[in-house]
């Protein structure tokens, strides 16, 4: 048997072997059911604002095209600073009080864009509810984590996934159908959201719960600096792929640019999140049978096939299903990363493993809005370079991420690879 990982106890298989799923794939528990239904409906009130943001800005509060800029990147960065010493905490006190302070803010401080008078109240209103979002990321896929066995990670992060996707479909639905019957009411659409924000602390409060602790929690909260090899490299490739995954307002601005109509704009978003959905519950499946590392790599790929077709198609029709795709890509590889976050991360320290993930997603947003932002203004040819770099950068992230594995002359899925599921001096089974 070959040696396998690094050192470090996470349970990487080496990044080389498969997670064999058991024959008879056990059901989700209860909790990740739980989990799913909160992000569904936190995903539901939150789009249900958020496409209408920009003209609420601009129209109801005077505000500039640079300050809704200003706005989406500040908020962002909020929420990935708090994400790393809520994943530490988490580890330390618990997932499920940070996971319900997380989302409690947010439910409360969402609606209350309702009543803001000016651009700022705006901002601040947009950053809570933002930090809330970083409170709570991390310690709620540590808690998914800690409650499935590894065979079926996968399938539990595709679920939740899924159901965050669903609700970000049908949220704007339910803004057109509520501004259809009561035209201009923006405000109180935004005040009526804290009746899903409320629906989603009831159920966090009634089924979501830490379970049985199997490893002593840490001594003292401390952020985890030194990373083993396989965690950093990881860290690196996505670090690679999120600088060029800009906002997904400019797959919307692409199509417009090639003759989709603007009162069908709305269409494709809700496409693109069903696609997402879709895509997410099947793909969950997917990094189980396959290791997630392949799984991850493939969406990656992907990816940059569908940002590349946006660079060079000149037809409507084309751009729309490329958009489609790029949804199908994003289902494929969010369940994924986290099934290998998971997998890489020692036992007791999962929630500062995902707080790692989650802040170097969030702070590259910001740089990659600005240079895709900033190509978008330079005409048809800055848009195609946009598009482009994306595609590249994808490509170069899945390189990164499959490096060792190419160094090593085995094939992905290979019955020659090692595998090592479990360690149990590091963690138990579950």
């Amino acid at each position: 048997r070959l040696k396998t990982g690094c050192g470090c106890g996470c349970q990487n298989a080496g990044m080389h072997g498969l997670i064999q799923p058991n024959a008879a794939s056990p059901l989700l528990p209860p909790t990740i059911k739980a989990l799913g239904w909160t992000s569904f409906l936190t995903d539901l009130s939150s789009e249900a604002i958020y496409p209408l943001l920009p003209t609420f800005l601009l129209r109801e509060l005077g505000g500039s095209t640079l300050f809704i800029g200003l706005i989406d990147g500040l908020a962002t960065a909020l929420a990935a600073v708090v994400r790393l010493p809520a994943g530490a905490l988490s580890d330390r006190f618990g997932r499920r009080r940070l996971v319900l302070f997380g989302y409690g803010l947010s439910a409360v401080i969402r609606p209350l864009m309702g009543l803001v008078a000016t651009p700022f109240e705006a901002l601040l209103v947009r950053a809570s509810d933002r930090i809330g979002k970083g409170i709570r990321g991390a310690p709620r896929d540590a808690l998914v984590t800690d409650l499935v066995q590894p065979a079926i990670r996968g399938r539990a992060f595709g679920h939740i996934r899924a159901l965050d996707h669903a609700g970000a479909a049908l949220g704007p639905v339910v803004a057109m159908l509520f501004l259809f019957f009561f035209p201009g009411e923006e405000r109180r659409l935004f005040l009526l959201t804290i009746l899903p924000g409320f629906l989603t602390l009831a159920v966090l409060y009634r089924l979501v719960h830490d379970p049985a602790p199997r490893l002593p929690p840490p001594a003292r909260v401390s952020v985890p600096v030194r990373l083993c090899r396989q965690q950093s490299l990881l860290l690196w490739s996505v670090g690679i792929w999120a600088l060029g995954a800009s906002s997904e307002q400019f797959l919307l601005l692409r199509v417009a640019d090639l003759g989709v109509p603007l009162v069908l704009i709305p269409l494709v978003w809700l496409g693109m999140s069903l696609a997402k959905s879709g895509a997410a519950l099947a793909a969950g499946r997917l990094a189980d049978h396959w290791h997630p590392r392949r799984a991850l790599a493939t969406g990656w790929l992907v990816f940059a096939a569908a940002y590349g077709g946006l660079a060079v198609c000149t037809q409507t029709m084309t751009a729309v299903a490329m958009v489609m795709l790029v949804g199908v890509a994003y289902g494929m590889i969010e369940p994924a990363e986290r099934s290998l976050v998971a997998l890489l991360s020692p036992a007791g320290h999962h929630g500062g493993a995902f707080g790692w993930y989650t802040l170097v997603q969030g702070l590259l947003a910001l740089p990659a809005g600005l240079l895709t932002g900033w190509l978008w203004q330079q005409g048809p040819h800055g848009v195609t370079w946009a598009l482009a770099i994306t595609a590249v950068l994808s490509t170069v992230a899945c390189l990164s991420l499959t490096r060792p594995l190419v160094a090593t002359g085995l094939r992905p899925g290979s019955d020659q690879v090692a595998i090592r599921e479990r360690n149990p001096a590091h963690e138990p089974p579950v």
